[in-house]
């Protein structure tokens, strides 16, 4: 026994020299501390609309490679890469004509403002250097629009949607790819989708910004094992902030969180478990969790929204404002009429309007 006390505090000594370098990650798990909200805005936030501009950067130059008559009026032909092409200048009822003769396998470019009937099928590309209404269940591989731009009810869009104005998504459509615009997306209800990405989505007409909370709210009293660090607060276990009280900073919580009817945190808040903001609430940070995020009736996120499991915005519910763009991502997402975010929607496993 006494022959084998050197040969344990040696493998003791190297096990404890091991795991030295391993300290600060087994503490980060036991007792995490981490709160820095997602920086998802400037890295992301230009990338919805990258196809639709390399579509146009590509068409300008191809166009600019036809003949000259080619690219004053109407034109049927390809262009100098071999891509059937069609344009539309001043006829009208060529789009109709032509989808009688196979319009679905030609990228067409329209250059009038246009109302579709419904039905199209376009297999290629569309281009409208002015402000176009689609009709009723048409399928659209990728559309363009230099103005304002209108899917009918019950369409699909197969690859991306660009307007440079607003684009209005009608009921029941499907989005496999990516909704952008430079002004506003509308979505209308039962709408399923990927992404999407303006300075204002909503669902319907986009809500309000709630209003101011008092100033003058009281401090939420913290549960016995609280610890401050720095600026935030950090709680073991499960922890509502109460109806009508503010947290005066970030919030680091172990378990499931609920913030109160009407109250506040002045900074942002992690959570290790659901994350539900009762109505009319707010972050003035990001809110992040490893689990549910549910944003209630007329409650706020004024940062990124970012949930591991789902992400659900009730009535009138906000996630960023008009001048702090946001991200609002997680593998599902569920949005009812009046949600509204500013900047971007990702949701990798389907995002629907109820």
């Amino acid at each position: 026994m006494i022959l084998a006390l050197p040969f344990l505090g040696l493998l003791t000594l190297t096990l404890a020299w091991f795991l030295l370098p391993l300290l600060p990650g087994l503490r980060e798990v036991l007792r995490p501390t981490d709160i820095a909200p997602l920086k998802v805005v400037d890295r992301a936030s230009g990338h919805v609309a990258h196809f639709a501009r390399n579509f146009r950067r590509y068409l300008e130059q191809q166009v600019a490679g036809l003949p000259t008559e080619a690219q004053a009026g109407d034109f049927f032909g390809r262009l100098p890469d071999g891509t059937p092409f069609l344009r539309v200048h001043k006829q009208s009822d060529a789009i109709e004509r032509e989808a009688r003769q196979g319009l679905q396998s030609q990228l067409v470019v329209i250059d009038t403002p246009a109302t579709l009937t419904g039905g199209e099928t376009f297999l290629m590309e569309l281009y409208v250097r002015a402000s176009m209404v689609g009709g009723p269940g048409a399928v659209y591989r990728a559309v363009y629009a230099e103005h304002d731009l209108v899917l009918g009810d019950d369409s699909a869009v197969l690859r991306w949607a660009h307007a440079c104005g607003r684009l209005t998504v009608g009921n029941r459509c499907t989005v496999r790819g990516r909704l952008s615009s430079d002004a506003l997306v509308r979505l209308g209800g039962s709408v399923v989708f990927e992404r999407v990405g303006a300075p204002v989505i909503s669902v319907g007409e986009p809500a309000d910004l709630p209003p101011d909370l008092p100033s003058a709210l009281p401090l939420c009293p913290l549960p016995a094992g609280a610890r401050t660090i720095g600026n935030f607060v950090r709680i073991q276990g499960d922890f509502t902030v109460p109806d009508g009280t503010r947290i005066a900073g970030h919030l680091v919580v172990a378990g499931r969180t609920r913030i109160g009817l009407g109250a506040i945190v002045e900074g942002s808040v992690k959570s290790y478990g659901d994350l539900v903001l009762a109505a009319e609430s707010r972050i003035r940070g990001a809110a992040v969790t490893r689990a549910s995020l549910s944003i209630g009736p007329a409650a706020w996120v004024e940062g990124p929204a970012i949930a591991e499991a789902r992400l659900s915005l009730d009535r009138g519910a906000v996630i960023g404002g008009p001048d702090t763009p946001a991200t609002a991502s997680a593998p599902v997402i569920e949005l009812a009429q009046g949600a509204t975010v500013y900047g971007q929607i990702s949701a990798m496993g389907g995002a629907r309007t109820l």
